[in-house]
């Protein structure tokens, strides 16, 4: 497997599975492991591994139905692939009317993270953070000045540069944070602080490590942390 952020929703499942590197794993070490099948998401790893054993390549930017579909069909398990994405899907639907029974599902959202004396607001789904189960799933919609773009960009792992001085203008009801160690540290900054979604409590820190993902076991985990975290600010 390649290396796995701290924090991930399967870090446990992994403990004691050999880690062959973040993005190219050598290939010598894969040999060594005599697997009887690899799953790539990068055209160049799969070029590289494919003599070692019957060797799959799945694009990264998939759907999650497409990705789980094409895994059940390779691993001979359809039937499991298409009850987990049943089961996730329903899911969603009981959460949606979770946060439309609070006054929630209505409200604007802005996801961003840190950057060195600006912010990185998401524009695109490609980068995770939560964008999938915000703004696809669930269906929640960014502020208008956001909005057009997240729609333009759809899978695209886009996002905007906004320095704080202007961050209010793109600031929905809610703001979800990317945290990780060694983040700005903002709690002194007057223009964050005076952001309503932050003055008001609906400041909703997402940990890194588990929103980075967007498999479907991923993105099971990361809805009921958005939701249940929704719910708290109007408990």
């Amino acid at each position: 497997m390649s290396s796995v952020e701290e924090g991930a929703a399967f870090a446990s499942e992994l403990d004691g599975v050999t880690s062959l590197g973040a993005f190219k794993p050598d290939p010598e070490a894969v040999t060594a492991l005599n697997p009887d099948l690899i799953i790539v998401t990068n055209e160049e790893i799969y070029e590289g591994l494919k003599k070692i054993a019957p060797t799959v390549y799945i694009p990264y930017d998939l759907a999650v139905e497409e990705r789980m579909k094409l895994l059940g069909e390779f691993l001979g398990k359809e039937g499991q692939a298409q009850e987990m994405l049943d089961n996730f899907r329903k899911k969603v639907e009981q959460s949606k009317e979770k946060l439309k029974q609070a006054g929630i599902l209505d409200k604007t959202a802005t996801i961003m993270e840190s950057n060195k004396g600006s912010m990185a607001v998401m524009t695109g789904l490609g980068y995770g953070r939560g964008s999938q189960i915000i703004y696809q799933y669930l269906g929640m919609k960014a502020p208008e000045v956001l909005q057009r773009e997240i729609e333009n960009a759809r899978n695209d792992a886009t996002s905007k540069d906004v320095s704080y001085e202007v961050l209010h203008e793109f600031v929905g009801d809610y703001i979800f944070r990317s945290s990780f160690e060694g983040m700005i540290d903002l709690s002194n900054n007057t223009i964050w602080n005076n952001l309503p979604a932050v003055k008001e409590g609906r400041l909703i820190d997402m940990s890194f490590g588990l929103f980075f993902y967007n498999d479907i076991y991923s993105l099971d985990k990361q809805l009921d942390f958005i939701v249940d975290s929704l719910l708290k600010t109007v408990d």
